[in-house]
């Protein structure tokens, strides 16, 4: 009996533990459970995983830092383990004791370790969750601001501004308070809305303790306030780093850039901060920082627009470098934009952003721009010469033979100098870029790569080798024209060698010596003035050739200007200048139809007027007309019947009838259901009437014209056997 009754007892307090009562003995044994069995390791693991990525963080001072670190799922493989821990626990949480009082932050550590994981997905239905099922609002609170941060992440940041509305409504408690204001800075921030984001973070740091992270947002907000031009408002803020134990690479940035907002908001003489720049650079403490303070003291000349002195701080900031690729990277990339926006050469320009390119992580936000801004450049400065050039040899084309052979001979001694200064500057770059740390000292300023580490040198090597010796096979015995096959070989197997009679070499004196190298200068030089004369157009064929080149220069100079560097004025100049020079270009259409688009009024502009006179049937024109008729279904009538005649004309063979009438409804009917119907047919005719050239440009008219059109794959396959004959 005694049995039954222990048996009863703990049947009953078996049943009253159940997860899914709500009693008091239930409801104590499941928070307990949950708290000790589960929560406090969830919590360790993720405080831990947290202090791990932030003590682990790489920052980039030059670039800005952002309001909380961005997540990314490679470096949270360093917590792997922490992460795995905290979603292991909170999820026991949630499957044992799900009336537990501490199942919502079970769910928020939960959301926490997947958003850690860059699985945003999971961690956005989490957040979710919480606030449609938890009774607790701080939870619910909490969970609101974690999706707001989510979504940020995800670059969703419409739904994240919707969040932030719901969350501004609510009562929130401190904690929620905090991380609130910190996340909606750092959703405009990312916006690149700047000036909101630093208003929003500094109501938001007054809630954060003393550290090092509150020292990091002050950085960050100190930055974007130097972004929008504020640098009097920056200020307090740098000084504010070194009040919360920050790193010492962060408290030293942040004096340098103190240092320059003073010069910025003084606007006045900036010795005196160039002296306390001077003075951190003796100082023994700062003996591995010694690039980034050149670098800011070049930064700083370029605000002052003294730029030589600019380039001297920027060189000494490369030749001072520590194997710090970043900050070589970000020196290369001012330079690059000093001499791309303010000097205007682009030819070092672009050497600069290959630099930089090679030093820049290919994870860093500004890779993507600054690889597109060296392709560009390069195409660029590729076209300029050959304007450059193309100029020079149709003057020297004018000249008499006595002028054009001593021009010649002064062009190509230019020329090797012009060569020599830029290979000693490549050699400077590369130099600096590649140097081993320990080899790159005060006592070393001269060191020079090994030779057959330099693809400069050996470039210009191999070609003066090729000059004097011409083309030789890679053995034994090359300065040999005719070698006796196996001769050595021969001799060593017999044991001859040494036994031949002892015939020594003539002398040659000095004067014989120095004969010899003039004769080889001035068959090297005659070989040069051949090799150029040959490319001067001496002949009208030759000339037309010359011209072509430079009028696909400046068209491409053009492109480039307008869609790659965004500077209308020199597009405009320069498709102008093709259009003067060579008015029969075979790109008049197209660069009619870009004056059109860069002109103020496009209405109004002559190109517009002269573009739809002159080829109205062109896709350009039909682009500029397209949309300026109504279309109603008596249009479309209309145009059906006028294409039904032209193809019974192109049926029956009446090929020029036809095409004349298929252009008419091109242009007539614009914008219709079957303008490409049109434009197919008037392929068709040109192929009929043996006009090839309009025949190839309207198929890549057609191709560029119509790209969602059912006749596209037709228009490609007709493109592609034209590529093949």
């Amino acid at each position: 009996m005694q049995r039954l009754y222990i048996l009863i007892t703990i049947l009953v307090l078996t049943a009253s533990c159940s997860q899914f009562s709500n009693s008091i003995t239930s409801k104590a044994w499941h928070n307990a459970n949950a708290r000790f069995n589960s929560l406090i390791i969830a919590r360790e693991n993720m405080k831990q995983a947290e202090k791990d990525l932030f003590d682990k963080r790489v920052e980039n001072y030059s670039s800005l830092m952002t309001i909380y670190l961005p997540i990314d799922s490679i470096k949270s493989q360093a917590v792997a383990t922490n992460l795995k821990e905290v979603i292991e626990k909170t999820s026991l949480i949630a499957e044992r004791h799900s009336n537990s009082k501490y199942l919502g932050e079970a769910y928020i550590l939960l959301g926490k370790a997947r958003l850690l994981k860059e699985d945003f997905l999971n961690a956005i239905e989490v957040f979710k969750y919480i606030n449609s099922t938890q009774s607790n609002e701080n939870d619910k609170h909490s969970a609101l601001v974690w999706l707001m941060r989510a979504y940020t992440e995800e670059k969703d940041y419409d739904t994240a501004l919707k969040v932030a509305e719901v969350l501004r409504t609510l009562d929130l408690n401190k904690e929620n308070t905090r991380d609130f204001y910190l996340t909606k800075a750092y959703l405009h921030q990312r916006r690149e809305e700047f000036a909101i984001s630093a208003a929003i973070a500094e109501e938001a740091i007054k809630l954060v303790p003393k550290g090092e992270q509150k020292a990091r947002i002050h950085f960050a907000i100190g930055q974007m306030y130097d972004m929008i031009g504020q640098p009097a408002k920056a200020i307090p803020h740098f000084q504010a780093v070194a009040q919360n134990r920050p790193n010492y690479d962060m408290e030293f940035y942040a004096r340098m850039n103190t240092l320059l907002d003073e010069a910025a908001s003084r606007r006045g003489s900036t010795a005196g901060v160039q002296e306390n720049f001077k003075k951190m650079l003796v100082d023994r403490k700062n003996s591995d920082l010694k690039d980034k303070i050149y670098f800011t003291m070049g930064s700083l000349e370029v605000k002052k627009q003294n730029y030589p002195k600019a380039i001297e701080y920027f060189n000494a900031s490369l030749k001072n470098s520590k194997g710090n690729s970043t900050q070589n990277a970000y020196t290369y990339l001012e330079l690059a934009e000093l001499h791309y926006n303010q000097l205007g050469k682009y030819d070092l320009a672009s050497m600069y952003y290959d630099s930089t390119l090679t030093a820049l992580p290919k994870t860093s936000s500004d890779y993507e721009r600054i690889a597109k801004r060296a392709i560009s450049l390069a195409d660029f400065v590729k076209y300029q010469k050959v304007l450059i050039v193309e100029d020079s040899l149709q003057r020297l084309a004018g000249m008499n033979p006595t002028a054009l052979d001593k021009t010649l001979e002064r062009i190509i001694k230019q020329k090797e100098d012009d060569e020599r200064k830029m290979q000693e500057l490549a050699q400077k770059i590369v130099s600096q870029n590649s140097l081993p740390v320990e080899r790159i000292s005060d006592k070393d300023p001269e060191f020079k790569r090994w030779i057959l580490y330099d693809p400069l040198v050996m470039s210009k090597n191999k070609s003066d080798f090729q000059q004097i010796w011409g083309n030789r096979p890679l053995d034994d015995n090359w300065r040999r024209k005719d070698k006796e096959a196996g001769s050595i070989s021969f001799k060593v197997e017999r044991g001859v060698v040494g036994q031949e009679p002892n015939k020594q070499a003539p002398k040659i004196s000095p004067e014989e010596i120095k004969k010899q190298q003039e004769q080889k200068e001035l068959l090297a030089l005659e070989s040069k003035k051949k090799e150029l004369y040959e490319k001067i157009p001496t002949t009208p064929e030759k000339l037309i050739v010359s011209k072509r080149k430079q009028e696909e220069a400046l068209y491409q100079l053009g492109k480039i200007y307008k869609f790659q560097f965004n500077e209308p004025d020199n597009a405009t100049e320069t498709f102008l200048n093709l259009l003067s020079r060579f008015p029969n270009t075979v790109h008049e259409v197209e660069v009619l139809y870009l004056l059109t688009l860069l002109s103020d009024n496009q209405a109004s502009s002559p190109y517009r007027k002269t573009l739809i006179e002159k080829y109205p049937a062109s896709t350009y024109a039909r682009q500029l007309l397209r949309g300026k008729v109504e279309i109603t279904s008596d249009t479309e009538s209309k145009a059906s019947t006028v294409y039904s005649q032209a193809f019974n004309l192109y049926s029956n063979k009446s090929y020029e009838s036809a095409l004349k009438l298929a252009e008419d409804g091109l242009i007539t009917y614009t914008g219709t259901s079957i303008e490409d119907k049109f434009a197919m047919l008037r392929i068709f005719l040109f192929a009929k009437t043996e006009q090839k050239e309009a025949y190839k440009q309207a198929l890549n008219e057609f191709i560029q014209g119509y790209p969602s059109s059912a006749l596209l794959g037709r228009a490609k396959e007709l493109m592609a056997v034209l590529d093949k004959k």
